[in-house]
């Protein structure tokens, strides 16, 4: 994949000093085409991981690395968790088919009593848990209640793709801190009251529909989030 790749250059560049080679150089080196190298160029300026400047050169970001896992990308947590070397265990403490209460239907803009998987997943990092995920996704109609809840253990974005009801193409979120009550103390395995970061995701496909809602909570202490955005002359 051509991102993958410029990202294994962007780093190279890091650590040797200077610009990036030019798109030609690039569409060489990684078979591609030049328009091909553009857009994910495009893509890594928009991300805050370099910065292009006509007639200078293409330069690579180093504060970037500071940033253990950003809060503006969204890959599945496995995968940031596995990005900055942990050993990643994921658990399904629950998965079950329910009608929506109003909250979350209202979060969905769907109606009350709409039928969703609800999954209660917890991932571990090097033994430790991270973060525990109560994730909604609307189903589309020819899905089961059993073939839902077999699914349970995929990526939410995969899950509201082939069992829901459309791809995600934009995600929301909203960060906050909040005090962890019992529950959500006991699954995360720390100490009630203490402050934790909630981030609540919302998925929208492209017609604006959602479909999904996810409420994460993250432990302390454990990786440290942040943005990173190219800022405009």
């Amino acid at each position: 994949m051509v991102d993958q790749e410029l990202l294994t250059i962007w780093r190279a560049t890091l650590e040797s000093g200077g610009a990036l080679p030019s798109e030609e150089t690039l569409a060489e080196t990684l078979g591609a085409s030049r328009p091909a190298i553009r857009e994910g160029l495009i893509r890594m300026e928009a991300n805050g991981l370099i910065r292009r400047q006509h007639g200078a050169g293409t330069f690579a970001n180093p504060a970037a690395l500071d940033i253990g896992i950003r809060l503006d990308t969204d890959d599945d947590f496995t995968d940031r968790l596995e990005a900055v070397g942990f050993a990643v265990e994921l658990e399904v403490i629950s998965a079950e088919v329910v009608a929506l209460d109003e909250s979350t239907a209202a979060s969905l803009a769907v109606p009350v009593g709409t039928r969703a998987l609800r999954t209660t997943k917890r991932w571990r990092a090097d033994g430790t848990v991270a973060v525990v995920a109560v994730d909604h996704v609307p189903l589309a109609r020819r899905c089961s209640d059993e073939e839902a809840v077999a699914a349970a253990d995929r990526p939410v974005r995969a899950l509201a793709l082939d069992i829901g009801t459309g791809k995600v193409d934009w995600l929301s979120t909203w960060p906050s801190a909040i005090e962890l009550d019992a529950e959500v103390a006991a699954a995360l395995e720390f100490e009630p009251g203490r402050a934790a970061l909630r981030l609540e995701h919302v998925g929208v496909a492209r017609h604006g529909h959602r479909v999904f809602h996810a409420m994460e909570h993250h432990r302390p202490g454990i990786v440290q989030f942040g943005l990173v955005q190219t800022a405009t002359d």
